[in-house]
């Protein structure tokens, strides 16, 4: 009897930011592991989902959107983009195709030598057929090993954007145990649902100055007691997010816990608390101390 041959490799999804790219992983790996918002720049690092089949197994990493960065924080970001796509077997660039900066940018960019390069192009229901048609045969020809139009929030699509992953990646063994959906811990994902839900509360700019931190995860407990603090970088940044009377941080509190016991499938006690951590954004120690990248390029 003959064994099929397995196939393994780093898939990096890539492109501006709020094309789709977290949702896109989401789908692709059939798990809901990256955050999501309508705000742009909600993803701060790689974020590796794992999807795995009968002889293919796919690392999917999502990655920052690719930015001109402004601060130190930005500056780490990208590095993580452009280092997840040096790095990756496969490569995804994800296009908006409702948003022109994001078709020039796609034009324009070329993906590492010898590594295939997929065009994602996502919102496709942001155009008619018509215009997607004639999209798609403007890209073809260039770099791209194949053009897909998806709608990401819908699912549609993802199937025929798996497949042609799928077949792209080099034979190997599985890189990671066949049961395992992601590489990050647990406490990961409870910060980063914790800071959705800053991002879904809070107005304007104030959920980019927010870093959240597990301080205790004490899953032995009835409920799980889990201690986070929401960090920010002005006084008065504390003051909006825990808001008059402490309503805004109960509201955030309160959906955070949600997303919590639906992560570990059990009751959570969230103690949550707001500290001042002063310009941690520019601030590579800090940077550090909280887990993001912190860029080998100062300048």
């Amino acid at each position: 009897m003959t064994l099929p041959v397995s196939s393994a490799g780093f898939v990096a999804l890539v492109g501006l930011p709020n094309t789709g790219k977290s949702t896109l992983l989401n789908e692709l790996a059939g798990e809901r592991l990256s955050i999501v918002t309508p705000k742009a720049q909600t993803t701060r690092q790689r974020l590796l989902a794992i999807y795995t089949d009968a002889v293919h197994q796919a690392v999917f990493v999502d990655t920052p959107g690719l930015l001109e960065p402004r601060y130190l924080l930005q500056r780490g970001m990208l590095e993580e983009a452009e280092q997840a796509a040096t790095d990756a077997d496969v490569i995804v660039y994800v296009v908006d195709v409702g948003y022109e900066r994001s078709l020039k940018h796609a034009r324009g960019w070329s993906p590492p030598r010898d590594t295939p390069a997929l065009l994602c192009l996502n919102k496709a229901d942001r155009v008619d057929p018509g215009a997607l048609d004639e999209l798609s045969s403007g890209f073809a020809g260039e770099e791209w090993a194949a053009i897909v139009p998806t709608v990401a929030t819908e699912g549609r699509g993802v199937d025929v954007l798996r497949e042609e992953i799928l077949a792209r990646l080099p034979a190997g063994p599985f890189l990671y145990p066949a049961d395992e959906i992601a590489t990050a811990p647990v406490r990961f994902f409870a910060a980063e649902l914790i800071r959705e839900t800053c991002f879904e509360e809070l107005g304007q700019e104030l959920p980019y100055s927010i870093a959240v931190g597990i301080e205790e995860f004490r899953e032995q407990e009835e409920p799980i007691y889990i201690a986070a603090t929401v960090f920010v970088e002005r006084e008065s940044q504390k003051g909006m997010v825990i808001g008059r009377g402490g309503v805004m941080v109960r509201r955030i509190g309160t959906r955070a816990r949600r997303k919590l016991e639906s992560l570990v499938g059990a009751r959570v006690y969230l103690d949550l608390r707001v500290k001042v951590l002063r310009n941690w954004r520019k601030d590579p120690g800090r940077l550090k101390v909280l887990g993001y990248p912190v860029p080998s390029r100062r300048t």
